[in-house]
């Protein structure tokens, strides 16, 4: 099912030079169009909540009921698959449905597949005998009549993962890089495809959708294992990785994969999201933060050939260099736990600082979770990054508004024009000659500026714009300097989880 959701995103999604190429006045359109083209690089890096918003400001951009038809598929299609937010996704496909006819085939569709998924089956069936009295030679018809065969089936509900119920260690598929020509890997007793390689290194290039070994072409696939510890190298970017390396073809390039147990993977990751000086009880809630993460991704991205990427798209991985006695003690020392919610791992987001309030990701997101609440947060305002300033232009806004798909022109000032219960400023409007308008402020203004934060106060003093701000981050979820400043008061691992991500529990799966 995952595999046609992805097929489906990618080809409903139109891509950013088709819609710079299509319409050089800055149309509503474009906007909405730049958009979808964003929430789709967004989602692949997996900034998921940022990808709603995305779409939201697409939505809010134009009337076009072709292109609004389109981002209403797109959003329905992130709240099933990578948001475990079923029942949202479905509210929109029945919009779809009702309003959408051009959409309403793919839509019945999806949402059946949903209600089976979770164990809805009479539901399932109602929509698939609708399907095909609807569609009796719809294009979908061969899959319908297999899925309502399974519906008529036992029921099965969906797996829950239980206390005392251990799995197998999984291994994270991380990626390294993408769409480069060429890599160096370095390492004792190198192994490629299963046959010993006499070097301590190889370069491995890519040309004419190939793999080439001293300009010997090889498979589209290159497994890289050693005895030691594996560098790659491309450009400047060198870094050490434990595990095996995987080189593929991948758009149009060579991709570079590491597949690693998830507790080696977490040996980097823990250093390279904290500093090994905070706290052992901040270190083990980041552990187990980032444990809950990488397994959520896993289990959401079984037909993408990686889990994670390397950077802070999803989390922070810089090889074995960054390593630390304290920070792998943290590590060993929660082996296996992760924290879940309604028998499932939960979506474990975490920001840098929430500037002292936890976001609202229903007010902001439009993603109402148990374990995303917001409150107050006395512990983030003593860390790093709890406030920000960026004075901008006048001219230099304007310039990069219109680079991110704004049709403004005379740009005389922005004020806030919708904030959630912290003061984050979701909504802002922008007063202008040309373009004057009420939009979303993080996939806007936020993008254009590249603002830490949308918790901030805004003056305009002569030709310049004060941001005044707060946090850093998206501000949902755990906050890491919140959290370095509890262990550093004493809070062990279990409050400072509990904290900031309320209404889940701690277990241990491997």
């Amino acid at each position: 099912m995952k595999k046609f959701i992805v097929l489906l995103l990618l080809i409903l999604m139109p891509s950013y030079i088709y819609a710079k190429e299509a319409n050089k006045t800055l149309s509503p359109e474009y906007l909405a169009q730049w958009n979808i083209s964003y929430a789709s690089y967004l989602i692949d890096t997996g900034k998921y909540l940022e990808a709603l918003e995305a779409f939201e400001t697409a939505l809010d951009a134009t009337d076009n009921k072709s292109i609004k038809g389109t981002i209403l598929m797109n959003k329905a299609t992130l709240l099933s698959t990578y948001l475990d937010a079923p029942a949202d996704a479905i509210k929109i496909y029945d919009t779809i449905i009702k309003e959408y006819p051009d959409k309403t085939e793919t839509a019945l569709h999806q949402m059946g597949i949903i209600l089976l998924d979770q164990g809805h089956n009479k539901d399932a069936i109602e929509v698939f005998l609708y399907y095909l009295k609807k569609y009796p030679n719809g294009r979908f018809r061969s899959s319908i009549e297999t899925l309502y065969k399974k519906a008529k089936g036992e029921i099965v509900p969906p797996s829950i993962i239980k206390e005392g119920v251990k799995i197998v260690e999984p291994i994270v598929r991380v990626l390294l890089q993408r769409k480069v020509t060429s890599i160096e890997l370095s390492g004792k007793n190198l192994v490629i495809n299963e046959k010993g390689y006499s070097e301590g290194s190889v370069v491995i290039t890519f040309k004419n959708d190939m793999l080439y070994i001293r300009n010997i072409p090889l498979n589209e696939k290159i497994t890289i294992k050693a005895s030691s510890p594996i560098k790659v190298s491309s450009g400047n970017d060198k870094k050490t990785v434990r595990g095996e390396i995987i080189c593929s073809t991948m758009d149009k390039g060579l991709s570079v994969i590491n597949n690693v147990s998830m507790e080696e993977y977490l040996r980097s990751v823990v250093p390279s999201e904290s500093y090994s000086k905070w706290s052992i009880e901040t270190l083990k809630a980041q552990a187990i933060a980032a444990r809950t993460y990488a397994y959520y991704q896993i289990l959401h991205r079984t037909e993408w050939t990686y889990d994670v990427v390397d950077n802070e798209g999803d989390q922070a991985y810089k090889g074995i260099s960054v390593e630390t006695q304290t920070t792998d003690k943290a590590v060993a020392e929660t082996s296996g736990i992760i924290a879940i919610n309604d028998g499932k791992p939960i979506l474990a987001m975490y920001t840098s600082n929430n500037g002292g309030y936890i976001a609202d990701a229903g007010a902001i997101f439009n993603l109402n979770k148990p374990y995303f609440v917001s409150k107050p947060d006395s512990y983030s305002v003593k860390g790093d990054k709890a406030t920000w300033n960026k004075k901008v232009s006048v001219s230099v806004t304007e310039s990069y508004l219109q680079r991110s798909g704004i049709n403004v022109s005379g740009l005389t000032n922005i004020v806030a024009a919708e904030k959630d219960v912290s003061g984050r400023v979701i909504k802002i409007n922008i007063i202008a000659r040309i373009g004057s308008g009420t939009y979303r402020t993080r996939p806007t203004i936020g993008h254009a500026l590249d603002l830490p934060e949308i918790l901030f106060e805004i003056t305009k003093e002569g030709d310049y714009f004060i941001f005044a701000g707060k946090g850093w981050g998206h501000g949902v979820g755990y906050s890491q300097w919140g959290s370095a400043i509890m262990g550093q008061e004493e809070n062990d691992y279990k409050t400072i989880l509990a904290f900031y991500y309320p209404e889940t529990e701690l277990i241990k799966i491997w």
